[in-house]
């Protein structure tokens, strides 16, 4: 079946998109449901702490603005809630990922025209390739976090030496104007590295190594694409789900709206309190479906584009490049 995958053009991919989010659409639900239950739970109780701490903190029941001084305890129970709330997004991001290599590897078996199971799909995922995926993410964080991180000092170390508020910002702005593209270009050599561990089971250097080398001559083309696959599922993402997250947040929308309509000019700080409170779950749940709906469309199409272009750059099993042309011992006919 590999040799039938041949490049393909936008038409074709939008249609081979389609198809395969069909085909593949009650195990990936599954799989997005199993991985990502427990961590949207706890992001929605952690979220909740968060945005009430930030609550009392700013806004007390009695109404009155409050300004706590460093180590208070307010201060420090908001930092403590904050912490966990950045917690939870981690745990997320982490079954956010191990549900996207089960996915992945499920739509790429499609791609060669072989069926597999959710149970398949799940060892394949929990025997090295979440390793793997882990290793590529901590990668492409270290060197292009790491590399902005440098540069961040190194500017600020200088704006202390030179004491130039006017130079600094020159600076900034240069690294804003330079910076900006490095860390884009980077971003979209090594978007394949998560689908080249799931589909091929690449190590975390080999997986950038083969993004690299798929998406080179190609990145004008790749980028477009993407971002356009992107815009146009996350436009209908956001539509399935907003009826979802507007129901999650109506508590905190009541609240202000019932706050501005009976304040005649001075909303009611007890209920504006109470608004604040209430808005930590329905971010938790905002959040959490976004990310289970985007698992769906994502990386089914980021896989129809690897295999795309694996196929332009005969890199699938039982694809050769076409041998070079001898031009002295081949007639002009077959040249033109």
């Amino acid at each position: 079946m590999n040799s039938q995958i041949l490049p393909m053009t936008l038409g074709e991919i939008f249609e081979k998109t389609f198809t395969l989010i069909g085909k593949t659409f009650l195990r990936n639900i599954v799989a997005a449901v199993i991985f990502l239950v427990i961590p949207i739970i706890l992001l929605i109780i952690a979220a909740n702490s968060f945005y009430s701490s930030i609550a009392d903190m700013v806004l007390p029941s009695n109404g009155s603005l409050i300004h706590e001084q460093p180590g208070s305890p307010f201060m420090l129970q908001f930092f403590g809630e904050m912490a966990l709330f950045f917690v939870a997004i981690l745990i997320l991001a982490l079954g956010t990922l191990l549900a996207e290599i089960t996915i992945s590897y499920t739509v790429g078996k499609e791609m060669l025209g072989e069926e597999v199971g959710l149970n398949e799909a799940m060892k394949e995922t929990f025997y090295m390739k979440w390793l793997y995926g882990i290793g590529q993410a901590a990668l492409k964080l270290l060197i292009i976090g790491g590399g902005t991180a440098v540069v961040g000092f190194f500017l600020s170390t200088f704006a202390v030496v030179i004491d130039s508020g006017v130079v600094f910002g020159i600076l900034v702005a240069l690294f804003l104007i330079a910076g900006v593209p490095v860390i884009i270009y980077l971003a979209y050599r090594w978007y394949f590295s998560l689908t080249a561990v799931a589909v091929e089971s690449l190590s975390p250097l080999d997986a950038l190594r083969q993004s690299w080398f798929l998406v080179k001559e190609n990145w004008w083309r790749t980028f477009g694409i993407l971002l356009l696959l992107t815009i146009l599922s996350q436009f209908a993402i956001s539509i399935v789900s907003l009826p979802i997250t507007f129901g999650s947040m109506w508590s905190f929308y009541r609240g202000i709206f019932t706050a501005i309509g009976n304040s005649g000019g001075e909303p009611d700080p007890q209920i504006i309190h109470q608004a604040m409170k209430s808005l930590g779950p329905g971010v938790g749940i905002a959040i959490g479906i976004s990310s289970l709906f985007s698992l769906l469309v994502t990386p089914v199409f980021t896989v129809v584009m690897y295999f795309d272009l694996r196929a332009r750059k005969h890199d699938l099993p039982g694809m050769q490049a076409p041998p070079p042309i001898d031009i002295q011992n081949t007639p002009p006919e077959i040249i033109q």
